[in-house]
């Protein structure tokens, strides 16, 4: 029996950009679009060339016009499983480019050792001191949110359809994903199927997915139901100590260095009542008593 009837119809080590159930509907759709545009196109160039030519030329024309429009469309909506995956790796494949781009420029222009040299140089600028590397860090953990986002969507859209037994609804668009001190913001646009209430049941699972410690779902727009703001903590901010500069408007102690806690559940240290003026009595009110 030969590898390919055994692992489903492909070789051992293939890899599937686009699903083959997802890449036969966008088939049929683009069949479908490719008729639509096509004679929309040509009705539409042929009434308007019939004004300018003769009648027979811009039936022709106007026939050349909607196989051109109908080819464009049935190719794009094909693609556009390519595309979108394309455009969800955009970032990373921008910043692969550049920076190959820029090492054979450079290498071009002096030598491959110079060019490496400057690479590693810029890396080590950048990855060694300890703010840059954490800024770096966090916008890097905001580009595998979105990819393991778009993950968790996936699997939850096809468990439900599968329960369901209807077609599965799209995957929401990610606008922009950002740091924040406790993790991540990302803010999405629902789609067709999915609500706010349906995310919030999942969100356990969409912590582990994002490999986080906890993740809440809340509205971003008082006239949009579809638009949401994700917030993923994966760490506690306040859990580190902080000293308070209230203490510094003590008089006793502007000149020392006060060790004092900012919780509220600790009592205040070296402060003194003398220190503090009683406050000034208020003027007696008119009127009648």
């Amino acid at each position: 029996m030969s590898g390919r009837n055994l692992f489903g119809g492909q070789p051992v080590g293939a890899m599937t950009i686009v699903e083959t159930p997802v890449s036969q509907w966008y088939a049929r759709r683009a069949g479908v679009t490719a008729l639509v545009v096509g004679l929309a196109a040509d009705a539409l160039a042929t009434a308007v060339l019939s004004v300018f030519s003769p009648l027979l030329l811009a039936v022709a024309l106007g026939a050349l016009v909607g196989v051109v429009c109908a080819f464009v469309a049935a190719l794009v909506v094909r693609a556009w499983p390519v595309l979108r995956t394309l455009w969800w790796w955009s970032i990373e494949i921008t910043t692969a480019l550049v920076s190959t781009a820029g090492w054979v420029t450079l290498a071009h222009l002096a030598n491959a050792w110079i060019a490496s040299a400057v690479l590693l140089g810029l890396l080590a600028a950048v990855l060694v001191p300890g703010r840059s590397r954490r800024f770096v860090w966090a916008w890097a953990w905001c580009l595998v949110v979105r990819h393991r986002l778009r993950l968790c969507f996936a699997t939850l859209v096809r468990s439900t359809a599968r329960v369901t037994g209807g077609r599965p609804a799209a995957l929401p668009f990610l606008l922009w994903a950002r740091p924040t001190l406790a993790g991540e913001r990302v803010w999405l646009w629902l789609r067709p199927g999915l609500s706010l209430e349906e995310l919030e049941g999942k969100a356990s699972q969409i912590a582990v997915a994002c490999i986080a410690k906890q993740v809440r779902i809340a509205p971003a727009s008082e006239r949009y139901a579809a638009l949401l703001r994700v917030d993923i903590a994966r760490r506690d901010p306040l859990v580190g100590r902080i000293d308070s500069p209230l203490a510094l408007l003590i008089p006793s102690l502007r000149n020392t260095v006060a060790d004092v806690p900012v919780s509220p559940a600790v009592p205040l240290v070296g402060l003194e009542l003398a220190d503090i003026a009683e406050p000034a009595p208020e003027p007696p009110r008119g009127g009648r008593r």
